[in-house]
């Protein structure tokens, strides 16, 4: 579930709000636009045969849908085997018996599935093909899986969300920070967080 720094404060009184534990994907829930939503977005990737990408630029949500799509899978009697994938890797480490595992009831999550190399995907998608499981992977460029849904951020976005995190009686942050925070990171969240998160520990009243 989402929530406000305020609900949170009683046992955190000394944590910067932008700090790794309340930014990180499952705590952030993604914020839907243009009428789509949580079942939306499940019904169609249902409708697509559990397969289906999420396009998007760093640092545009694509974790934090993720993250916010969990539950549903498991309503739905689907068991997640989530993958990520590092800079600099070409295939997942994951071996041939955990594979065969796979069934028409797992869904497969790959994340940055186009860093992995052209015969690592194949496979994959081989044996999603096979053993009919679901694959939903993000990526930075369509890899030609049906479209899911391409999350991108606003200046309007960032202003809600770092709002929405501030403690109420904060009045060192203004919009005009964030705005000039998404110049300098335009499309990137991740990064916009990050530098809200330098700027609140630099302007913080320190007691003493």
């Amino acid at each position: 579930m989402s929530h406000r720094f305020d609900d949170l404060a009683p046992m955190f009184p000394d944590q910067n709000p932008f700090s790794t534990w309340a930014v990180r994907p499952g705590a952030i829930v993604f914020r839907f636009v243009n009428g789509s939503s949580r079942e939306s977005v499940l019904t169609k990737l249902e409708e697509n045969g559990w397969w289906g990408e999420v396009v998007g630029p760093h640092g545009s949500g694509k974790s934090t849908l993720l993250a916010t799509l969990a539950p549903g899978f498991e309503e739905r009697g689907r068991t997640v085997k989530r993958y990520v994938v590092k800079l600099g890797e070409k295939q997942l480490a994951i071996n041939t018996l955990e594979l065969r595992k796979w069934t028409p009831n797992t869904q497969v999550v790959v994340e940055g599935f186009e860093k992995l190399g052209r015969r690592n995907r194949k496979m994959i998608e081989t044996v999603c093909k096979r053993q009919q499981a679901g694959l939903l992977v993000t990526c930075h460029e369509s890899l030609g899986f049906p479209a899911l849904l391409q999350t991108s951020i606003s200046l309007e976005l960032g202003i809600s969300l770092v709002r929405d995190l501030l403690p109420p009686d904060c009045d060192f942050i203004s919009d005009d920070d964030v705005r000039r925070s998404y110049e300098r990171h335009r499309h990137n969240l991740r990064e916009l967080l990050f530098e809200m998160y330098d700027l609140y520990e630099k302007r913080r009243p320190r007691d003493g």
